[in-house]
């Protein structure tokens, strides 16, 4: 699954992503996000990235993802397709962050499964 993940048909952001500032950011995640999808987003690419990085911070401190979800007032489907969107930007950007590869490892792992070969090289560099 390289490279920048749309949003899947039907949905839409929850709340707005620009309402979420208050929500901490890993910089290592947000640097990786921006090198690999630094251009999504329209008009406002950082929004788009620090968006993705506040949910995938979120999951590297260890809260479930019901828990992630509704402090960001999002579906859990929802959610995961933002994280979605998160590990593809990660995995297409190449940085090297352990925080992000720590929460996309294992949704790699599914990708490496069905023939990525982008997933399963980064994991192997891991």
């Amino acid at each position: 699954m390289a490279g920048c993940v749309a949003l899947r048909a039907g949905l839409t952001r929850a709340t707005g992503d620009e309402a979420m500032t208050d929500h901490p950011v890993n910089s290592s995640i947000l640097e990786a996000i921006e090198q690999g999808c630094g251009q999504r987003g329209g008009k406002s690419p950082q929004t788009w990235s620090r968006y993705r990085a506040q949910l995938l911070t979120a999951a590297q401190q260890g809260l479930s993802h019901i828990r992630i979800a509704g402090a960001f007032g999002l579906s859990r489907g929802h959610l995961n397709s933002l994280l979605e969107e998160a590990c593809a930007a990660v995995l297409q950007g190449g940085a090297v962050s352990e925080a992000a590869d720590g929460v996309c490892a294992r949704r790699w792992q599914g990708w490496c499964r069905t023939g990525d070969t982008d997933a399963c090289d980064r994991l192997r560099r891991g």
